[in-house]
């Protein structure tokens, strides 16, 4: 199976390969590793010894992770999709897309992945990775920088969820807050359903009461 993804249009067809300028190199995607002799941890000059030396600054794995490579000049000229074994892949001309970890980017749905590639398909001569925010959330899923398991990512997810817009209503005009319910609420109740627990909603600032 190959697809080559122009842009997302007419339902999320792929179209026929875009040519584009050639651009040399090849280094790691969605990111880079350090460079050589970078150090992670910032020592004063005049070594131990050094008078009035700042304290050491230690950047911790999700710190290193996100101020990776923000922008590099575009190094491909078409993007397309392959279903391997694990999912559906991106390439980038004739290579796979990776992690910043160097994982193979994989994702479960094709309807994801065509997405993806339309965030790198759409680059002009910059790539700009800050602007392609499925690809970052995919790369977080993947590498998981932060080494949360399963229930402390929900718990750390799950103390956002009285900020969500859904839980704050406007209480006039009375079409507002209709359409609020009609678009809102079976949001909501997907939710409770889905997770077995009561999301409840407000008009006021303080928002609503979740149980935790």
């Amino acid at each position: 199976m190959w697809r080559s993804c122009d842009r997302l249009r007419d339902g999320g067809r792929c179209w026929g390969p875009t040519r584009r300028a050639p651009h040399s190199g090849w280094n790691r995607l969605a990111g880079q590793e350090l460079p050589a002799g970078r150090r992670l941890l910032n020592r004063p000059a005049g070594g131990p010894s050094a008078s009035k030396s700042p304290e050491p600054t230690i950047l911790s794995p999700a710190r290193v992770y996100a101020t990776s490579q923000t922008e590099r000049k575009r190094f491909y000229q078409n993007v397309s999709i392959t279903q391997g074994e694990g999912g559906f892949e991106i390439n980038l001309d004739h290579r796979k897309l990776k992690t910043p970890q160097a994982k193979l980017f994989t994702v479960p749905s094709e309807a994801l992945a065509i997405a993806v590639a339309t965030e790198w398909d759409s680059q002009q001569d910059t790539v700009k990775y800050y602007t392609m925010h499925l690809t970052t959330l995919c790369n977080t899923s993947l590498d998981n920088p932060t080494q949360r398991n399963k229930d402390q990512l929900i718990r750390a997810a799950g103390k956002f969820l009285d900020t969500d817009t859904i839980c704050y209503r406007v209480e006039e005009p009375e079409t507002f807050l209709e359409l609020q319910r009609n678009e809102w609420d079976p949001i909501i109740e997907w939710a409770e359903k889905r997770y077995g627990t009561e999301i409840s909603s407000s008009t006021s600032i303080m928002g609503p009461s979740i149980p935790a």
